[in-house]
Order: structure tokens, then sequence, then C-alpha cells
């Protein structure tokens, strides 16, 4: 009887050694992903720093602009959210 099969003789240690090396790869994939998401939530927080840092100077240096533009805000918003009828 010939016995020329290519596959190992125990094809459980195959599969997993096959699901390990997947496993491995997804791990590897999530790990970067990770750093990736970590790096933009720094350079978000960095960015809204910035601009708040910026708002608080214009309303420094222009309070009565600011006062009504906030009130102007308000009356707009509170239009769109008063005219829904329930």
């Amino acid at each position: 009887m010939d016995h020329n099969i290519t596959s190992s003789d125990n094809p459980v240690k195959d599969l997993r050694a096959g699901v390990h090396s997947t496993v491995d790869k997804v791990a590897d994939n999530i790990s970067s992903i990770s750093e990736q998401v970590g790096a933009k939530t720094d350079q978000l927080g960095a960015a809204y720093k910035r601009f708040a840092e910026s708002g608080a100077n214009y309303v420094r240096s222009s309070p009565g602009k600011s006062l009504l533009v906030a009130l102007a805000a308000g009356y707009a918003v509170s239009k769109l959210l008063g005219s829904r009828k329930h």
C-alpha cells in the first residue's frame, strides 16, 4: 500500500497550529489598531485644547460679541427644538 500522504500524521496539531497562527495575526492587528486609535485620541485631545483656548481668548477679547453670538445660537436652537410637535 502506498502511503504518500502530504498532510501530517496528526491533523489536530496542524489545525491547532493554524488556529494559533491566525489568533497571533489577529492580536497583532488589534494591537496596531489600538496604537493608531491612541495616537488619534492624543491628536484630538490636543486639537480640542487648542480650540478651547482660542475660544476662551476670543471671549476675553470680545465679551460683547461673544454674548450676542451665544444669545443668537440659543435662540436658533430653541426655535429648532421648539418647532417639534409631539
